[in-house]
């Protein structure tokens, strides 16, 4: 009902019942006042219509004083209502689009990937969509503080990427709303370097997702290793945290010389060698993985393991069982909006035996 009520007080919606009222109106005056084929009702409706919008066909025409002077009026009135109405679609448009602009309008993609938060994190992870997908990019919806300004200078640096913004913090539900996330297809979140306890907005973030769109996979950055428990809780998919990798490029420098140097090669984009996944063809189900091996390797790419995305767990095997309030306000936050915790954590099998055999849903690892 409200909805309704909106429509209708809506300044266009105005103008539209004036003109059928107009129309009607005119319709049954031309009637009485003229004569011959303006009697008929649908003569005089197609002259109405138009007279009001200036058109003037000519096919039909007022003989009489009084029908040209309703003419005369029709004519004016038109002029201004029609004028009205095309001025107002314009200027919603055009409001739109500025709104778009500036970050504060509803994004209108579908099956694009979100990105919360804003560090230097977030340059490299675009040149790295830049350089993966060649082709049929994904829409890219930015939410974040950045001024204007700034994002203009990130839309120039990223131009081949279809980029969208909301402006505001990604931790509010009504914030996350404008990103239409119910058509997205997941979301990435990336601590702010500029907030304190960014870490504890990641996981916020998280958790106000997942309650309002728990198929909507999360992937969550963290800076410091000891809230990956909290954020697995919170329903994230994946978690990302740096501390591991630098501890194990910084050991393996020392005690396994060229392991980090190709790690570093395969996880660069620009690199001629890097890391791809991709989905099994449905003719290597049921088959061994070394029959798989062998195709890959014939097309120059080199298959290092298999991956699925199917794990689930319920939320009592996750959360720690300890009266920890951020497990307790998590375990009540998923409860209330009536969601069970799930940890869909892609599974990695990696170095397969020759006679694993491949399961429907697999996917394959690569290194091109």
């Amino acid at each position: 009902m409200g909805k309704v009520k909106e429509i209708y007080y809506h300044p266009i919606s105005k103008i539209i019942i004036l003109l059928l009222f107009l129309w009607i109106v005119a319709t049954i005056g031309i009637q009485f006042l003229e004569e011959g084929d303006l009697k008929e009702v649908e003569n005089a409706f197609w002259w109405t219509i138009v007279t009001i919008t200036t058109v003037g066909y000519g096919d039909y025409a007022p003989q009489s004083f009084y029908g040209r002077i309703l003419a005369i009026f029709l004519m004016l009135a038109g002029i201004g209502l029609v004028s009205t109405v095309t001025g107002s679609i314009s200027s919603i448009f055009t409001t739109r689009k500025i709104m778009q602009g500036r970050g504060l309008g509803m994004v209108e993609s579908s099956n694009h990937i979100v990105v919360c938060g804003w560090n230097e994190n977030v340059d490299h992870l675009l040149s790295c969509m830049d350089q993966i997908v060649t082709e049929n990019k994904d829409n890219i919806v930015l939410i974040n503080d950045l001024t204007e300004d700034q994002l203009n200078s990130v839309k120039a640096r990223f131009s081949n990427l279809n980029l969208d913004f909301v402006r505001g913090d990604h931790s509010s539900e009504s914030t996350l709303k404008l990103a239409s996330l119910k058509k997205a297809k997941s979301l990435i979140v990336i601590s702010d370097d500029s907030i304190p306890e960014d870490d504890d907005k990641t996981i916020l973030t998280t958790l106000t997702v997942k309650n309002l769109f728990p198929n909507l996979k999360v992937v969550a950055y963290v800076t410091e290793r000891k809230k990956i428990p909290y954020l697995k809780r919170a329903n994230a998919d994946e978690v990302i945290t740096d501390e591991n990798f630098k501890s194990f490029l910084a050991a393996t420098h020392i005690i396994e010389p060229g392991v980090p140097q190709a790690v570093n090669q395969l996880l660069d984009v620009h690199s001629k060698h890097r890391f791809k996944s991709e989905k099994i063809n449905e003719d290597f189900i049921g088959k061994n993985f070394r029959e798989l091996f062998n195709h890959y390797k014939n097309n120059n790419l080199l298959c290092i393991g298999l991956y699925n995305e199917n794990e689930a767990m319920g939320y009592e095997d996750l959360l720690s069982g300890g009266a920890d309030a951020l497990d307790q306000f998590i375990e009540k936050k998923l409860k209330e909006a009536g969601h069970g915790l799930k940890d869909s954590r892609t599974e990695v099998i990696l170095n397969p035996k020759d006679d694993f055999k491949i399961k429907e849903g697999q996917g394959a690892i690569l290194i091109i």
